[in-house]
C-alpha cells in the first residue's frame, strides 16, 4: 500500500476489487498522535496487482472502527476510539461517534444497471433468472452480508456467478457446494461493461448446517467417550465433556494477553496454541478471565513439559500473551526427605518437592490491576498445615490430591508450591 497502516478495515467491493480506509501508521498499539492516523483511502486492484490513492476521511478510523458495504455499492465507515479500559481513561477526543459514506470510483463510470425482478432464496447448483434493465453486463457477483468488529469481517466473501443473457433476462448458476460458498445472505450485484453496480437484492442460499458433532479430543476418544447434545451451547457441551472424562493431570496455565480487554475477550489464540503444547490430550475451550488462566489436561498422570512450553506457546501464539506460569494438581503420597516433604506415586516420574506457597508464583491474575491476584492466608498456610498432618501421621500420608504453582529447577527437579491439599 502506499501507507502502512494498523487497525484499518478492508472491504471486498462488488467488482472484486478491495478498499482499504483508516488505521494508524504510528508505532504501538493504537498511536493516535498527530500525523500518525491515516486519511486517505487506497484500492486494491487484483486485475493488475496495483494499489490507487483515493479520497481522503474527515475523521481518524483506528481501532473500534468499522468499514461496510451497503447494498447501493457504497462503503459505511464509522467508529473509532474508546481504546482505555480498567483504571485507564478514554480521550474523548479520539472516540468518534460518526460516520462517513465512501463512494468508490466505479460510481462515476455511467448508469447503473437495475435488478427488476429477483428470487429471494436459491439452492446449491440452482440456475435462476433475473430481470436486469439498463446497460449491457459484464459481471454478476454477490458478496455476504457484512458481519465487522476489530477491524475484521468474519463473514466477508464474494462470488462471481456464471450468467448468460437473453435481452432484459439473466440466467444465473448458483454456486455448486457450501465450502465456495456458506450459507446464509448475499448481496447480489449486476454490473455493467463499464464496471458500474446495481442497487444489490439480497438473496438467500442454502439452510444454516445442522450441527456435527464436537471433535472429540484424543484422550476422550481412547475412552470411547461421546459428546451427547444438552440443549447447550457447543462450546459448553465440549467443556463439560473434556471435565468429565479427560483423565490425565489437569494444568493450569497463567496468561496475560497483549488485548486490553483480558484473556476472555482475546481467547482463540491461545486456545489453538495450547492444543499443540507437548503431551497436551485437551484443551478446555472456555477461558477463565476472573484469574487470567487457562484449563488443559495431560494424556497422562505425569507432569508437564515446563522445559519446552513456554517457547512451544510462544512461537504458535505470536507473542500476544505473556505465559505466566503454570500450577498443577497432583495425586501421590507424602514422605519427608532431608526435612522437607516430597510428594511421590506411581505416575510420577520423579519425587516433587513441596514448597510453602510464594505470592509472587500465583498464577491467578487481576486483570483489573495488572497484577498477581494476593493470596488469602488459607493458600499461604496450607503447607505448614499439610506439614502439620504429616508429623502427625508417622506412617506418612497417601492419596492426598496437592494443588500449587509447578516449577523445574536448574538441574530440572520439580517443585510443586502448595497453595491447596485436600485426602
Amino acid at each position: 500500500m502506499h501507507f502502512a497502516r494498523r487497525q484499518h478495515n478492508a472491504t471486498i467491493l462488488p467488482d472484486g476489487t478491495v478498499l482499504v480506509t483508516g488505521g494508524t501508521r504510528g508505532p504501538g498499539f493504537n498511536d493516535l498522535s498527530p500525523g500518525s492516523p491515516v486519511h486517505a483511502a487506497e484500492l486494491w486492484n487484483p486485475a493488475t496487482e496495483e494499489w490507487t490513492q483515493l479520497a481522503p476521511e474527515d475523521i481518524d478510523r483506528c481501532y473500534h472502527s468499522t468499514a461496510v458495504l451497503l447494498p447501493d455499492a457504497t462503503v459505511l465507515s464509522a467508529g473509532s476510539g474508546e481504546f482505555a479500559v480498567g483504571s485507564g481513561a478514554n480521550d474523548s477526543r479520539d472516540s468518534h461517534r460518526n460516520a462517513q459514506v465512501f463512494h468508490p470510483p466505479y460510481l462515476f463510470h455511467g448508469p447503473r444497471p437495475e435488478i427488476t425482478s429477483a428470487p429471494e432464496k436459491v439452492d446449491y447448483g440452482q440456475v435462476f433468472s433475473l430481470e436486469v434493465s439498463g446497460p449491457a453486463l459484464g459481471r454478476i457477483t454477490w458478496i455476504k452480508l457484512p458481519s465487522v468488529t476489530h477491524a475484521f469481517d468474519q463473514n466477508q466473501r464474494i462470488n462471481f456467478l456464471r450468467f448468460s443473457v437473453d435481452h432484459d433476462k439473466a440466467t444465473v448458476s448458483a454456486p455448486e457446494r457450501p465450502e465456495i460458498c456458506p450459507p446464509g445472505h448475499y448481496m447480489l450485484f449486476a454490473i455493467s461493461q463499464a464496471g458500474v453496480p446495481s442497487l444489490a437484492r439480497i438473496i438467500q442460499i442454502g439452510s444454516l448446517p445442522s450441527q456435527h458433532p464436537e471433535a472429540v479430543p484424543p484422550i476422550m476418544a481412547e475412552e470411547g467417550a461421546q459428546i451427547i447434545p444438552t440443549g447447550k451451547t457447543r462450546t459448553e457441551t465440549l467443556d463439560e465433556a473434556i471435565r468429565s472424562h479427560a483423565t490425565g493431570t489437569h494444568v493450569t496455565i497463567g496468561l496475560t494477553t497483549k488485548c486490553p480487554y483480558g484473556l476472555g475477550a482475546c481467547w482463540a489464540g491461545a486456545y489453538e496454541a495450547l492444543k499443540g503444547l507437548n503431551r497436551v490430550a485437551a484443551v478446555r475451550p472456555i477461558a477463565n478471565p476472573k484469574d487470567s488462566t487457562a484449563e488443559v489436561y495431560l494424556r497422562d498422570k505425569g507432569l508437564p513439559d515446563l522445559h519446552n512450553w513456554i517457547k512451544q506457546f510462544a512461537g504458535r501464539a505470536n507473542r500476544s500473551y505473556d505465559f505466566r506460569g503454570v500450577e498443577v494438581t497432583l495425586v501421590g503420597s507424602i514422605r519427608a526427605q532431608n526435612g522437607t516433604l516430597q510428594l511421590t506415586g506411581d505416575s510420577l516420574e520423579r519425587p516433587v518437592t513441596l514448597m510453602p506457597l510464594q505470592q509472587d508464583l500465583k498464577v491467578q491474575w487481576d486483570h483489573q490491576d495488572r497484577r498477581v491476584q494476593d493470596s488469602t492466608s488459607d493458600e499461604l498456610n496450607a503447607y505448614m498445615q499439610l506439614e502439620t498432618r504429616y508429623h502427625n501421621r508417622a506412617g506418612g500420608m497417601d492419596s492426598v490430591r496437592v494443588t500449587g504453582p509447578l516449577t523445574m529447577t536448574e538441574a530440572k527437579e520439580y517443585v510443586l508450591y502448595v497453595r491447596h491439599f485436600a485426602r
